[in-house]
């Protein structure tokens, strides 16, 4: 497998994108990333064949190909709720990024507030285009980056040690994608940065869920975690709040 080394230029309008062949041999997923200001607008045709697209296969995840980023999950209006009463702890710039982004509800709300920064990722290109159309609309002052690939790919374009707050939610369902997700956390936090993760206690049938994701991102070294907020369902929901242990 080759590996692709890019450097980011903050006021470049060029679109980085390249190809790997996947493990597995799935699928040639492409990874890269373009600003919102980039591209014209998609059509409302484009957008409904992406839509069509990913739901010819018949399921919320197909690992590798499709992962879920067209459905807003319940732990993202976790999230959304948790962060609106947090907004005003932070009056200066404040570099985000809203990882496995979705329809970017949690980034979307901090983007509204000119002293965050958000810069979006998600699994497929299409998810993030979707999102572009969103910030389009907004018109904020903040050229958004929107990242788009594999995680393990992504630490060879996304900024090293650049965010301050990483968002993400619902990402933690499979426990054989944690490896990468911790690298990618380890690679785009500053030292004294914080992760909000919102996810389900226990995901059925994938083996993934809260008390997992903690175990193993205990067992690196690299974070602290503890939960902040619970969410009572029949399913339960939580907040952690993660941090470097060296903090």
């Amino acid at each position: 497998m080759f590996k692709f080394n890019f450097n980011i230029d903050e006021n470049s309008n060029n679109e980085y994108s390249n190809t790997k062949e996947d493990d597995i041999g799935l699928s040639n997923q492409k990874f890269g990333y373009f600003h919102i200001n980039d591209l014209q607008n998609e059509s409302n045709e484009d957008e409904e064949n992406n839509r069509k697209k990913f739901d010819s296969y018949r399921s919320d995840l197909v690992p590798n190909i499709y992962e879920g980023g067209f459905k807003t999950w319940e732990c993202s209006h976790d999230l959304v709720d948790f962060l609106k009463s947090i907004i005003n702890n932070f009056q200066d710039t404040t570099t985000v990024l809203e990882v496995g982004c979705g329809s970017g509800l949690p980034g979307l709300e901090l983007n509204k507030h000119k002293q965050f920064h958000v810069d979006f990722q998600d699994f497929n290109r299409e998810v993030v285009e979707q999102t572009r159309k969103q910030l389009k609309r907004e018109k904020g002052n903040y050229n958004n980056r929107m990242f788009f690939g594999d995680w393990g790919d992504l630490i060879n374009i996304i900024p090293s040690k650049y965010y301050d707050i990483i968002l993400t939610s619902e990402t933690i369902y499979n426990s054989g994608n944690y490896r990468k997700l911790v690298k990618l956390f380890d690679h785009t936090l500053k030292s004294e940065g914080t992760i909000y993760l919102a996810a389900k206690v226990y995901y059925f049938g994938v083996q993934g869920g809260v008390r997992q994701f903690e175990e193993f991102i205990t067992k690196t070294g690299l974070f602290n975690t503890r939960v902040i907020q619970v969410v009572d369902a029949n399913v339960k929901r939580e907040i952690l709040e993660i941090k470097r242990s060296t903090c």
